[in-house]
């Protein structure tokens, strides 16, 4: 399968800073993928950065950091996300870091994954990621992650690796291909729930901004697949 999210991440992998405030662990990279989407991220993030996008809205609606004047600054703690048309002059769409290793990696060394919480029983072999806003390739220490664990709760710009609040546990075993793609929900990594866990999710009935990004639990169809406002996937620049 194609853009396999324990794979895709992995080729952006090689350039992550690994943060001892959490006690992060890096992992080894792997082959980036290959597919592209059109447009992508700006000429100056190129292969760094990638696009991520959702089942619901395809992959010409990518995540964006809700900052006025999508200049690539003045971004700041509690400021939402959105998905937003895919542009390579839209600074506020470039994101890097991505797959940063397995939950595994994370157990017992990083405050809320204590061996023997409920993430850490069961999603040991699940990828973890984390989102850095990364204007024009400019890592701003800015991460997609939410203020705390609510249902309801909006992504919103939070300081990157300080907790586990900007960390995003693949859901792999609730994924779908679609489109040439492959799909995972995304839980939060300050979670604790034994079931139905907060995952990332695209509200299309949004206005002002429009498909406001949220944390929702998660909802599984037959098959155990998530809905497709909760299935996402990424591509890698650079930009056409």
């Amino acid at each position: 399968m194609r853009n396999r999210f324990a794979r895709a991440f992995c080729g952006l992998a090689a350039g992550v800073a690994v943060t001892t405030t959490l006690g992060l662990m890096g992992a080894g990279a792997a082959s980036a993928a290959t597919h592209h989407a059109k447009p992508d991220a700006t000429t100056a993030c190129g292969v760094d950065c990638f696009d991520f996008s959702s089942l619901l809205l395809g992959t010409g609606t990518i995540l964006n950091a809700y900052v006025p004047g999508d200049t690539g600054a003045g971004g700041k703690v509690g400021q939402m996300f959105t998905l937003k048309f895919a542009s390579n002059s839209h600074p506020n769409e470039d994101f890097t870091e991505g797959f940063i290793g397995f939950v595994d990696d994370f157990c017992g060394s990083t405050p809320g994954f204590s061996d023997t919480s409920y993430v850490c029983l069961n999603y040991g072999d699940y990828p973890v990621y984390e989102f850095d806003w990364s204007a024009f390739g400019n890592q701003s220490g800015l991460c997609a992650g939410v203020a705390s664990a609510l249902q309801g709760e909006s992504v919103t710009l939070q300081t990157c690796g300080t907790t586990v609040n900007t960390l995003w546990i693949a859901d792999v075993a609730d994924g779908v291909s679609a489109n040439d793609n492959d799909y995972d929900p995304f839980i939060n990594g300050a979670d604790t729930a034994f079931s139905h866990p907060l995952v990332m999710t695209v509200d299309a009935g949004t206005t002002r901004p429009e498909n406001q990004v949220k944390i929702e639990r998660e909802n599984l169809l037959s098959g155990d697949i998530a809905v497709d406002a909760q299935e996402f996937t990424s591509v890698t620049g650079p930009a056409a």
